[in-house]
């Protein structure tokens, strides 16, 4: 699959979203890599962050927030990793303040990267 030819590759290139060192991190192959980003929407990881902060569960927050780190880390969503990584070392520096501005930062960035990818499977 060219790269510089996908719509999919191309818009979420524009979003900083490093496709270029994901792919070579999934053995080359791009057809796998556009699988696993057109699966990304479908499963929602926003809603047990928020749900945790409301609770006031911390495990659960460190979980789920966790996971999101790691998914879209594993995808070349950076930027989105990192605003997950805030929360996830807060929580491991015993820092419990601010999550709610911080599930917001990170929510705008997922939902900005779910609306790319959905416009262009």
């Amino acid at each position: 699959m060219d790269i510089a030819n996908n719509k999919l590759f191309m818009s979420l290139k524009e979003l900083g979203v490093d496709i270029e060192g994901t792919i070579s991190r999934f053995m080359d192959d791009s057809e796998i890599y556009a699988k696993f980003l057109s699966r990304f929407p479908d499963e929602d990881r926003m809603t047990p962050i928020k749900d945790a902060i409301k609770a006031g569960d911390n495990d659960a927050l460190l979980k789920t927030s966790h996971k999101l780190k790691g998914v879209s880390a594993n995808l070349g969503m950076n930027t989105l990793s990192q605003k997950a990584e805030v929360i996830v070392s807060k929580l491991r520096n015993n820092v419990f303040d601010g999550f709610e501005q911080d599930a917001a930062e990170a929510e705008k960035e997922y939902n900005i990267i779910c609306d790319t990818i959905i416009k262009n499977r």
